[in-house]
């Protein structure tokens, strides 16, 4: 049985994750594919368009035959982490067979190259990037400057260094390096999966057209905030992912950035020490940044421009604001990493005529499956379960934000049902 892996986010799902999924049926001839898909907070530290269940049913009605959570720790961690829990989560299942992931460079073995570089980190390597995080670069600065330098050492990269300095400015490349890494550096402690590239077809991760049959998801975002219907972006996403639009705004609101401004305001202005920098991705001088600036806070997305400086990046800022609202400590990437990254196995929908894969990784799976979050207490250890418990928190809080912005009220984690698709 072929099974193959995505690590997604749909946000929402459109054209581009459409044709990759055709694009994986065909290069793989996979008879499944699974879905490890963030859920109500994502990888850039905002909360999702819809929530995940919606997001779910777009992924099943397109072709997708099971989708499971990716543990909200790891959803809004960085790219590196991001990328390792979601290789982890189907080697956990021990019957995926291929990792599927787009990028916009379409040379696997330079991408070969270079994340076994990255897997490596030597010494000299690790030496270069702290000198230049010293120097105040921001990490994706220092990073591409430090590979440059190891990419120097070796004959054959070294000519390709002005197209690796390029790849390197791309978050799909970035990503594509990252989950090569976290196989390269897991490969002898689970069954073997084989990476496959899908090169990336139409506009850019923030292009601004939404006429393109393959447009951005932050243009189709940015179009829907700006009061276009899902119906009016029909040449840009699958039917499916209009009809469930549609039925979804009917009830709830959309969501984005500044969705969670006056409940982070609260919880800064609350935290009795203002020492931020217990929380996941909040460095020292971020925490004093945050301290200080405090009192000119108004909204998430005018105060994480405030916060920004050379040395911090937006997308880094957006993470801690957004780790300090759900609790997310450094504590809490240790005691993941304790577990081996996924203790446990969520499963948030399938497509019925997936039954002989469920009934396959109930057999193989090394953690337990979750389909019904009441028996969770029950069915993990405890420690697993306190780390789930933060995946219940975060989907609280956005129940919140979808009832704050004038939702009807909607289901809650334990009277919402699997999403289940007929084929």
């Amino acid at each position: 049985m072929k099974i193959a892996g995505v690590i997604a986010e749909y946000n929402p799902f459109h054209n581009g994750h459409y044709y990759q999924l055709e694009q994986i049926k065909q290069k793989t001839g996979a008879d499944y594919i699974v879905v490890a898909m963030s859920g109500d907070f994502l990888q850039r530290g905002v909360p999702a368009l819809t929530d995940k269940y919606a997001r779910t049913k777009m992924a099943l009605s397109a072709g997708a035959d099971l989708v499971i959570e990716l543990p909200c720790v790891w959803a809004t961690a960085s790219a590196e982490y991001f990328a390792q829990a979601g290789v982890r989560l189907f080697q956990k299942m021990g019957n995926v067979t291929h990792l599927c992931f787009g990028a916009e460079c379409d040379d696997l073995d330079l991408l070969l190259s270079i994340s076994s570089l990255l897997s490596q980190e030597d010494a000299a390597y690790q030496n270069f990037l702290s000198q230049n995080l010293k120097k105040g670069l921001s990490f994706p600065a220092a990073r591409s400057q430090a590979l440059s330098s190891a990419v120097k050492k070796d004959p054959a990269l070294s000519r390709k260094l002005p197209e690796i300095t390029l790849l390197l400015a791309s978050p799909n490349n970035i990503l594509a390096l990252e989950y090569l890494k976290a196989l390269q550096q897991t490969a002898s402690a689970a069954k073997a999966i084989t990476p496959v590239l899908i090169p990336r077809k139409g506009d850019g991760y923030h292009a601004p057209d939404i006429h393109s049959a393959l447009a951005s998801a932050t243009a189709i975002r940015k179009a829907l905030f700006a009061g276009h219907c899902a119906q009016e972006l029909s040449a840009s996403m699958p039917e499916t992912t209009i009809h469930i639009l549609d039925a979804y705004q009917k009830n709830f609101p959309f969501l984005d950035e500044n969705s969670p401004s006056q409940m982070l305001a609260y919880r800064l202005f609350s935290l009795s020490e203002k020492d931020y920098d217990c929380f996941a991705d909040c460095s020292h001088d971020l925490s004093n940044r945050i301290d200080n600036q405090l009192g000119q806070y108004q909204t998430v997305g005018q105060f994480t421009s405030l916060l920004k400086t050379k040395e911090i990046t937006y997308s880094r800022i957006s993470r801690a604001l957004i780790h300090i609202l759900l609790d997310i400590r450094n504590s809490d990437y240790d005691f993941g990493k304790s577990m081996d990254w996924i203790p446990y196995l969520r499963i948030l929908g399938f497509r019925k005529s997936a039954g002989a894969l469920l009934s396959d990784m109930k057999k193989e799976a090394s953690v337990p499956l979750i389909t019904k979050v009441a028996d969770a207490s029950t069915i993990l250890t405890s420690d697993a379960y306190s780390f789930f418990k933060k995946d219940l928190f975060a989907a609280d809080l956005y129940r919140q934000l979808m009832i704050a912005n004038g939702a009807s009220l909607p289901q809650n984690e334990f009277t919402q049902g699997l999403i289940l698709i007929d084929s």
